[in-house]
């Protein structure tokens, strides 16, 4: 149960195998307070660790700006306007058009999708998104900030500390999810090692009134409820070409598709959302506007999602049903300028998040014994850019950034015995913030972009022990960094038809305070420093026949230093330390064929491996060699997916796609196995007038795929890919 609330027990040990030995320490409910009793304990290895082998990955489908039509999409990656193909960097653009193609939902139906992205599906609301193979220590949220961020409209809402959440929002009305491959650490700041991922969602129109809507019914094997989705969006200018809204309203509810044999819950896995976005465009003059979006999104969890491969197929067994609520609220303010030889943005926005969990306690704390409390995070974000306007010979943008963050983890209340140990935890950051990025067009064809970010981030911890054992003491830290974040490329672009680039990036990732206090027999550090990668790829973006068939194709090297990894000491706590290096590197590669107007083709593959640089001795006798894969890094991923459309009334289709996802391991435990499935699923669809209708089989096969590995006890359990599913849907757009 991987939830904020359980990992704040202090009491977490390790048996003789070096699995976490609490019955609390797993990812079952997968909340953010369980994320602190894990950084009490040490991490997940063996000793005497041998380099495992690695069988071949593939992932899935890349949804390309070309996907949507043989015109480029214009992204905002590179923090201004440009055309995706001509981006020098690793970048996806899936636009709403596309989201709705493949009926997708969340993370799980169109991150995997992508080359160099795996998404490590656990609890909904706290699964991780791991590119190029930079992940943390586990497949899971862990101590510290994740390693790749999320953005809404260019706002990060990814926490500088543990994991409260992270958001997995619904796709329903935004233009375009933009993912970035590769470290970001100049225009995005921190938690970018490995890249990011950020929702654009569809911007007030003054002029025209717009509305659309969506509905389903889903019905999945071993579930005996049916799913649905109910959402609607309106447009309404208020003053023509003056003042406008834009209003979205989102309510979906999946089927739960396990039974938790202890409590009796038969589908107690059911996942339920319910979101509202709000967007007020004004217009100030012909060259101001001011605009405030607002976002509330709560996402409720029935129970814990591992099962228990014990007793069956997706059956689980705790004496408590393990609920998770994830709730989001983001409020933003924007002004947008444009002075002719520059634009301006101004952003300032308020988010808050909270999580509420529970978690079975009857372990250490008797019979019918549970814990539940709620975590929660408040930031102020402020940012402003100015860039240079038009294409010009000399093209610039500068801008700053500030961040004061707030979390959160109380003391969990417990029903039954009282328990021995538990905390609670007050985190604080504060970081501030200067960027830009400089390009020199030294012909129409030939540019050259220099860049950096220089950044310093002060962060400071309170602990505070509840019932705890006799002595234990109170622990409190701070920890201060600053450094510099460049990045450079170089892009030669002969025509719309051939690019080819070289770049160099960096990324960062805050540091930390240990939450351990020192003992006497081991002098424990109170923080860990901010780790980084360095980053050095070669890209091209080719186009054939007349524009009917792109290959995109990009070689990394990724150097990660200073690798922020989970410890042992003597008396089985854990605490973090700058202790590992490690290196990624490998082959990303998208192909897309448009024969005819009735037939598509598109085509990922992935190959990457990312190890250990050199041997690592963890404590208390465990050693991982050098050359040991990192947790989660399948070395093989690819998709595909073929669409036909039938020439006559109502351009009847048909649509077959295709994910494969090679094996990895979960912690650095060469026996908790997970990937090595593929997975197939069909859609067949008309267009009606204004409406669009679809009927679908996910999961054709029935694949029980092994997403990510836990313990619960001495005992394996296991997320897996969600049974078959079969349903029809209705979109609909005026």
């Amino acid at each position: 149960m991987e939830t904020v609330l359980s990992q704040h027990r202090l009491a977490g040990r390790t048996n003789s195998s070096g699995r976490r030995g609490s019955k609390f320490a797993h990812l079952t409910s997968a909340s953010a307070l369980n994320l602190l009793a894990i950084a009490m304990i040490p991490s997940v290895a063996h000793a005497q660790d041998v380099p495992s082998s690695s069988s071949a990955v593939p992932a899935p489908a890349d949804t390309n700006a070309n996907t949507d039509a043989a015109d480029d999409i214009v992204v905002t990656a590179t923090k201004r306007s440009e055309s995706l193909r001509s981006v020098s960097g690793s970048v996806s653009a899936l636009t709403g058009a596309n989201l709705d193609a493949i009926g997708a939902q969340g993370f799980k139906d169109y991150l995997q999708t992508l080359p160099g992205v795996q998404f490590q599906a656990s609890v909904p609301g706290v699964s991780n998104v791991t590119m190029r193979g930079i992940g943390t220590a586990s497949t899971y949220p862990d101590q510290g900030q994740a390693t790749t961020g999320i953005y809404i409209n260019d706002i990060p809402v990814t926490d500088p500390g543990f994991a409260l959440s992270v958001p997995d929002l619904d796709v329903f009305d935004v233009q375009r999810v933009e993912v970035l491959r590769g470290p970001q650490g100049t225009l995005y700041g921190a938690a970018t090692l490995g890249g990011a991922v950020n929702y654009i969602y569809n911007p007030v129109s003054l002029t025209d009134v717009q509305a659309a809507g969506q509905a389903s019914l889903t019905k999945s094997d071993y579930s005996s409820d049916l799913g649905y989705t109910a959402k609607l969006a309106l447009n309404v200018p208020l003053v023509n070409n003056v003042l406008g809204v834009r209003l979205a309203a989102i309510r979906r509810s999946d089927a739960g598709f396990t039974d938790n044999i202890g409590t009796g819950t038969k589908d107690s896995n059911f996942h339920r959302v319910w979101a509202f976005r709000g967007n007020v465009l004004l217009k100030l003059s012909d060259n101001f506007n001011l605009s405030y979006f607002g976002l509330y999104d709560q996402a409720k969890n029935g129970d814990g999602f591992a099962v228990f491969p014990q007793f069956g197929q997706y059956v689980r067994d705790t004496t408590v049903n393990e609920p998770t609520t994830f709730t989001t609220q983001l409020h933003n303010v924007k002004l947008n300028g444009d002075f002719g030889f520059a634009t301006l943005v101004v952003s300032l926005a308020d988010l808050r998040k909270k999580q509420f969990s529970q978690y079975d306690a009857s372990t250490f704390d008797g019979p019918g014994a549970y814990g539940n409390g709620t975590a929660k995070n408040h930031s102020q974000i402020a940012e402003i850019r100015l860039a240079s306007s038009g294409s010009n010979k000399f093209d610039w943008l500068i801008g700053g950034y500030y961040d004061k963050t707030n979390e959160y983890y109380p003391s969990p209340e417990f029903v039954g015995n009282t328990p021995l140990t538990f905390f609670s935890v007050n985190y604080r950051s504060h970081e501030k913030s200067i960027f830009g990025e400089a390009t020199y067009h030294f012909t129409d064809q030939l540019k050259l972009t220099v860049g950096g970010r220089y950044y310093n981030i002060d962060i400071a911890t309170n602990t505070a022990a509840g019932v705890s054992t006799p002595g234990s003491p109170l622990a409190a830290g701070k920890q201060k960094s600053s450094g510099f974040s460049p990045k450079a490329s170089l892009t030669y672009e002969a025509s719309k038809d051939f690019m080819v680039y070289a770049l160099y990036s960096r990324g960062f990732r805050m540091g930390g305070v240990n939450l351990n206090p020192s003992i006497p027999s081991f002098p424990t550090p109170a923080t860990y420093g901010s780790d980084s990668v360095n980053n050095y790829e070669i890209g091209t973006r080719l186009s054939f026949v007349d524009r009917k068939v792109f290959l995109d194709t990009t070689a990394y090297y990724v150097d990660w230093s200073n690798v922020q990894l989970r410890l042992a000491r003597p008396d089985n706590r854990s605490y973090v330390a700058n202790a590992g290096s490690a290196r990624s590197y490998g082959v990303e590669s998208s192909l897309t064929v448009r024969p005819s107007r009735n037939f598509e083709l598109q085509g990922n593959v992935t190959y990457l491996t990312a190890e250990l640089a050199k041997t690592l001795v963890q404590g208390n006798g465990t050693v991982l060699l050098k050359g040991r894969d990192l947790p989660g890094a399948a070395h093989w991923t690819t998709s595909a997916n073929a669409k036909y459309t039938f020439n006559g009334p109502n351009a009847p289709y048909i649509m077959i796609a295709h994910q494969y996802i090679s094996g990895s391991t979960n912690n650095f435990d060469p026996t908790s196995k997970a990937g090595n499935y593929s997975l197939f699923s069909a859609r067949a669809g008309a267009r009606f007038d204004k409406f669009d209708v679809q009927v679908f089989v996910s999961n054709i096969f029935n694949k029980r795929g092994i997403t990510t590995v836990d313990y619960y006890g001495a005992d394996q359990v296991w997320y897996v890919t969600q049974p078959r599913a079969i349903g029809l849907s209705i979109d609909w757009k005026m």
